[in-house]
């Protein structure tokens, strides 16, 4: 029986981490474009839209990962999400540093982190809205 145990708690630990861990590829990979990639020609969003966008995603897989699957209002969940994504931000501003035409800013910094706010915001909501 500890197999069939073992199995199913990794199966959900990859349902719930496997989101996070995709996300963060994503976001890996288009950090790891130069500047002048065809790549980021090409996608159809605006650079400060896609650090938003990116990390808002990041931010509700990331949540829901650490809080069980659950999007019921837990400030423990929201500070590990918040200060996790913010580490995973800064980590990712780091690696620009070393990508042929790319930079490391405090703006994309800060867009990283609303985002990630802005999904926090949303679920806290959610449960104001749902309570009532």
């Amino acid at each position: 029986m500890k197999d069939k145990n073992f199995w199913l708690r990794l199966g959900k630990a990859f349902h719930r981490w496997g989101p996070v861990l995709a996300q963060m590829a994503l976001i890996f990979f288009f950090s790891a474009q130069p500047a002048d990639s065809s790549v980021l020609k090409q996608f159809p969003i605006a650079a400060n839209l896609g650090h938003l966008g990116g990390y808002l995603i990041l931010g509700f897989f990331l949540y829901r990962a650490i809080n069980q699957g659950h999007f019921s209002w837990n400030l423990s969940a929201a500070v590990l999400t918040f200060s996790g994504g913010l580490l995973y931000a800064v980590s990712d501003e780091f690696h620009q540093l070393f990508v042929p035409g790319r930079e490391a800013t405090l703006l994309d910094l800060g867009l990283d982190a609303l985002g990630i706010l802005i999904m926090l915001l949303l679920v806290r909501g959610r449960e104001a809205i749902v309570k009532e």
